[in-house]
């Protein structure tokens, strides 16, 4: 997902290096988190990066006074729409990287990323991946576990051949490593928003990551091969998801979790949930 970017007052070079000494640990984090992310909710931010504070309120002000500041110095900038119905301020926006801030966190030698306006179901969708991934992070705050490896969208995306030769590309959402003291789960997580049909469109994605299975690449780079984390709007269509794998039989049932997005700390926080010991023992 890569959005573009809407004119800004260009930052001289002199003026981004002194951006670029002036920023504290916590603003280079929120910066490469939107790189990453693209697109944050004011609460995914304070969720992420303020978490030291006495309470919501004071952790809000905080993270709008920061966010503030990167607007006004062109390194973050916000959507016109905004979110949380009657929020008023800096708490009810959508935030992404300014130029400068875009200019900052690119890699050497990598593209400049343009960004405009995103279509709302675009939008939706890359929000609710930002929402996983911040709600894995807060599982992580006070328990044993650990969010060891967290790959977004194109970062976890293989291409591979399937058994019939034909050049495919396995594209999940997030990939995500969670260690305990002796175990590690690894994931590949869908965010389904119920748009699109279970069948065919879910059905044949389900088949891709069975096909990908076949070719032993993820059991190579892995140890394991990871679960299927399906995270779809509502129960009624996580039971006709999970019916659907159950119908096919090229589509291992224990290999796919299909979950609400109200269940998944449930879901990560449990090991035996996530079952990766019975599938390295069922491949060995």
């Amino acid at each position: 997902m890569t959005p573009t970017m809407r004119p800004s007052r260009y930052v001289t070079s002199t003026q981004l290096q002194q951006l670029r000494s002036d920023l504290s640990e916590r603003d280079w984090a929120l910066l490469r988190f939107l790189s990453r992310h693209c697109y944050a909710t004011t609460k995914q931010l304070r969720r992420q990066f303020f978490t030291g504070h006495a309470t919501p309120s004071a952790a809000t002000r905080a993270t709008v006074r920061v966010l503030d500041r990167l607007l006004q110095q062109r390194l973050v900038t916000r959507l016109e729409r905004k979110i949380g119905g009657h929020t008023r301020g800096s708490a009810s926006y959508i935030w992404h990287l300014d130029a400068a801030g875009e200019r900052l966190t690119r890699r050497d030698g990598g593209p400049r990323r343009r960004f405009i306006d995103p279509s709302l179901p675009f939008l939706e969708h890359c929000l609710q991946i930002t929402e996983t991934a911040v709600v894995l992070g807060e599982l992580t705050q006070n328990s044993d576990l650990r969010l060891t490896k967290l790959e977004i969208e194109t970062e976890a995306w293989r291409s591979f051949l399937t058994r019939h030769g034909t050049a495919t590309i396995l594209k999940p959402d997030l990939y995500a490593r969670l260690s305990g003291a002796d175990y590690d789960d690894h994931w590949y997580i869908e965010v389904d928003l119920g748009t699109e049909s279970v069948v065919p469109v879910l059905r044949d994605k389900c088949t891709a990551y069975a096909a990908y299975r076949a070719t032993g690449r993820a059991q190579a780079e892995h140890g394991v091969f990871p679960r299927v984390l399906w995270i779809v709007p509502t129960q009624r269509r996580a039971d006709r998801l999970t019916a659907t794998i159950h119908a096919e039989q090229n589509l291992p049932d224990r290999l796919f979790t299909v979950i609400t997005p109200q269940q998944l700390p449930a879901t990560i926080a449990d090991p035996e949930s996530a079952s990766a010991t019975e599938l390295r023992e069922e491949e060995s």
